[in-house]
């Protein structure tokens, strides 16, 4: 519901069933697993294995030969086969549910709010008509003293209608809205054909007892788009569309690249500073003033021209590509976020194993209060070395997997602390520690 509650000024007062804030919020579930799922195992295994010292059956095990890694080695096993399982998850049905997700808010955002005229207002909402209504019966359909504004054929305020009273209602379908006016007047200004007698219309007045309105209501129905238009968007692609993407992009880069070269040499002959002699620089300036000033003029416009233009040329060039630079970045982004949550499944449970074997703490204290701390560490890290890759900053394997080059060392230092039962932190070697810092300090000073 957070995710659906970022766009709910595009979902309030759009007349939408619940089937489709249903059907959103539905599509929106399998993008919170990248978050859910590391930290779930990471919590799981800080409780279990806490639990399991806290009742002092770490130790009996230990006591009958069995070693820490021969006790997780089952549970290692089964959270490898949860992270294969989320390797196929964000393959697949990631993908597939963001394209779903972003086509269904994209045909939500371009839908009209739903028909609803107050009283003394102008109701612009269908198009070519402008209506007006001063009361509104508590039924909502029976409407009094109508005043509708007919730009339906583009000539501006050439037709109004005013009437005492009316009816609204829909057609079966809900295609069609209905208006049954009674005992009104329509003006009407009618253009003659020939321009010259436009300036003064001829004017038409009919009284009518009753008569009937047909407005489209196309516009405010909500209609689906082709999802095949979204299709070519990183995040909706699978391993094998991100390797065709990738390929495809790049070769679109290097040919355009060639071409842009290609062209810049056929105008111009590129030489380095040191290559031109004097004598020619010398020779070229007394050859260009032996022209005529007709000449000279004429050459440096054109000189001017061609420059603009090559200019103007490398701008645009430089803009395609570095359009085609993000797009060929978001999509190493988005081939390496599939194998590293994968991945972070391992990490998180190397972490918080070892760490339950060390606090003996099960439960919903501690272990939720520690788990949250490296959860955080690894959800900071990630998005920073993902924005890091996005500006160039850090490559993009680099960027991508920086939470689990931070996270992995931590795991396996857990892994022997616990394996060989001995603190986390040494105290005396601390203390030893801090105070040769002391002394550096005060020796420093004086």
């Amino acid at each position: 519901m957070q995710s659906v509650w970022k766009y709910i000024d595009d979902l309030i007062g759009k007349g939408l069933e619940w089937t489709v804030i249903v059907e959103l919020a539905f599509y929106s579930i399998p993008t919170l697993v990248p978050l859910a799922l590391p930290l779930a195992l990471l919590l799981s295994s800080l409780m279990t294995f806490g639990k399991l010292g806290e009742n002092y059956e770490l130790t009996a095990l230990k006591s009958s030969g069995i070693s820490l890694y021969k006790i997780m080695q089952p549970l290692f096993v089964t959270v490898s086969i949860i992270a294969i399982a989320a390797f196929f998850f964000s393959n697949h049905v990631i993908p597939y549910s963001n394209m779903k997700f972003k086509t269904l808010l994209y045909d939500i955002m371009n839908k009209k709010l739903s028909l609803n005229m107050r009283e003394g207002v102008f109701f612009n909402d269908i198009e070519g008509y402008s209506i007006k209504v001063n009361h509104k019966n508590e039924d909502g359909k029976t409407l009094e003293d109508l005043l509708i504004y007919d730009h339906s054929e583009k000539m501006g305020n050439t037709k109004v209608i005013k009437a005492k009273s009316g009816e609204m209602y829909t057609s079966t379908n809900d295609r069609y809205l209905y208006l049954e006016l009674f005992d009104g007047f329509s003006y009407e200004e009618v253009e003659p054909k020939n321009p010259k007698k436009r300036i003064n219309l001829p004017f038409a007045r009919s009284s009518f007892k009753e008569q009937k309105i047909r407005f489209d209501m196309a516009s405010f129905q909500l209609e689906r788009s082709d999802e095949e238009r979204y299709s070519n968007a990183a995040q909706f692609m699978n391993l094998r569309q991100l390797n065709t993407n990738s390929d495809s992009l790049q070769t679109t880069i290097s040919k355009r690249l060639e071409v842009y070269n290609q062209k810049l040499l056929s105008y111009y002959n590129f030489n380095k500073k040191d290559s031109l002699s004097k004598d020619t620089i010398v020779y070229f300036s007394e050859d260009f003033k032996q022209l005529t000033k007709y000449k000279r003029d004429r050459l440096l416009k054109a000189t001017a021209n061609l420059v603009r233009s090559s200019k103007s040329y490398t701008y645009n060039t430089q803009r395609e590509l570095k359009y085609k630079n993000k797009k060929l970045k978001k999509t190493h982004v988005e081939w390496h976020r599939k194998f590293s949550l994968a991945f972070a499944c391992i990490v998180l449970f190397l972490i918080g194993a070892p760490l339950g074997a060390i606090i003996r703490k099960g439960g919903m204290g501690i272990p939720v209060l520690v788990s949250i701390i490296f959860f955080l560490i690894y959800h900071i890290s990630s998005i920073t070395g993902e924005k890091s890759a996005m500006q160039g900053v850090l490559d993009i394997s680099q960027g991508m997997w920086l939470s689990s080059f931070i996270l992995t060392p931590l795991g396996l230092f857990f892994c022997y602390k616990a394996a060989n039962d001995s603190t986390l932190i040494n105290t005396n070697y601390a203390s030893v520690l801090f105070g040769k810092i002391k002394q550096l300090w005060k020796a420093k000073k004086f």
